[in-house]
């Protein structure tokens, strides 16, 4: 199983292992979590939904060979956009407070599952990056609907720059909201402080914050399917695969 489901002391646990050196987004991983998000909305007492990647890191991101994949077939780029889009607007819909908690890296769409979440808990070295144009794509929920969340200069910089942030510079342009030393233990104090807070106000909150953006993903998952298609997009992810250069790289400026 990939993603697992579990009920603990008054949350809900959704966890997720790809089973590979990091976990990504593939067609398997966003299908089996799109039906452990049914089954979530389903349970009416719990109130609280706790992400988290198993194997040691949140994740890394779409699925290389997947990408490299949709580049060459039109049909499948839209299927598998098509899947990643439904996630986030699942996960965006969800009737339950959600909770990140985020460690080692998480890259690519990975990272842009955060920009969903309510409350992001990351561990002290994890690294974070939007890295999406050198591969000839791009990061679609953070041009959407990243300026509603982090502000326009941020997330133009994140998408267009590409560049890797650590988790002080993750919490300065607010990406996460607290940097811990232990998950767990941040989990359990996030709680707390959530408890004094009515379930129902919170869970509305939240509609309110996020219901206006989906609109914002049609779009730019539509453009990400025909860029996907393109020489650039199949030049940069066979390039990533070969561990070369991609021809633009080479062009000077001085």
């Amino acid at each position: 199983m990939v993603v697992n489901l579990e009920r603990r002391k008054n949350y809900l646990l959704l966890s997720f292992n790809t089973e590979g050196k990091y976990n990504v987004f593939n067609s398997r991983f966003m299908i089996d979590m799109i039906d452990a998000l049914d089954k979530v909305e389903k349970v009416r007492d719990v109130h609280y939904l706790v992400v988290r990647g198993e194997n040691g890191n949140f994740g890394s991101g779409a699925d290389i060979r997947e990408l490299l994949k949709a580049s060459t077939d039109k049909e499948y780029a839209k299927v598998f956009f098509g899947h990643m889009k439904d996630l986030f607007v699942k996960m965006m819909s969800i009737n339950k407070v959600t909770i990140g908690l985020v460690e080692n890296v998480a890259f690519g769409a990975s990272m842009e599952l955060l920009l969903i979440l309510d409350v992001v808990l990351a561990k002290s070295g994890t690294r974070f990056a939007a890295p999406g144009g050198k591969l000839g794509v791009f990061p679609p929920v953070l041009v959407s609907i990243g300026p509603y969340i982090l502000g326009h200069r941020a997330s133009r910089k994140l998408a267009m720059l590409g560049e890797e942030l650590d988790t002080k510079r993750a919490l300065g342009v607010g990406l996460i909201d607290q940097e811990v030393e232990d998950l767990d233990k941040g989990l359990v104090e996030i709680l707390e402080r959530m408890k004094q807070m009515s379930p129902s106000s919170l869970v509305r909150m939240r509609k309110l914050i996020l219901f206006s953006l989906i609109p914002y993903l049609d779009k730019a998952f539509e453009e990400l399917s025909t860029q996907v298609i393109t020489d650039e997009a199949r030049e940069g992810i066979g390039s990533y695969l070969s561990k070369t250069s991609p021809s633009w790289t080479s062009v000077s400026f001085s």
